[in-house]
């Protein structure tokens, strides 16, 4: 949204036409109903992603922390559950922990890690090369490419 001050008169406000309000990437496929829990402290932000991948066609649930994450998964919607994206540091059962937890329960499940602390991410990377991280902040694009590249791997 852009917004003009000038010569006319009152505030005006318009859209380019080439204005989206989520992906900017048409030519990558959408989630087609495809679900996703998202497991992440800070509530703004997990709701932000929710809406996001909700807006790009996947279906969204949501946790607080790993602790969570892990009665999301053994509810009756667990078995839809197609990728895991889930915040490192998290109060009650941190990433690395749920990510453990995870692997005994659901070992196939794909996880794509997100985090502030780009320090976490490259312990991470030295336990194991292929996981798939995303470090925060990150924008749409680069949220959705992750999610994608998760998803097409396990396919």
């Amino acid at each position: 949204m852009f917004h003009w001050t000038g010569d006319l008169g009152p505030l005006h406000s318009f859209r380019r036409p080439d204005w989206r309000p989520f992906s900017m990437s048409p030519e990558l496929d959408r989630g087609h109903g495809t679900t996703i829990l998202v497991v992440e402290d800070e509530d703004v932000l997990r709701a932000t992603i929710g809406r996001l991948l909700q807006a790009e066609g996947y279906t969204v649930l949501e946790a607080q922390n790993g602790a969570a994450a892990l009665e999301v998964l053994s509810g009756p919607s667990a078995a839809g559950v197609a990728l895991v994206l889930t915040d490192l540091r998290m109060p009650v059962m941190d990433g690395r922990q749920f990510a453990a937890a995870l692997a005994r329960v659901r070992p196939n499940l794909p996880v794509v890690f997100m985090s502030g602390f780009t320090a976490q991410l490259m312990d991470m990377r030295l336990v194991s090369p292929h996981l798939a991280f995303l470090a925060k902040p990150f924008n749409n694009d680069a949220l959705l490419a992750a999610v994608r590249g998760q998803l097409n791997r396990s396919a």
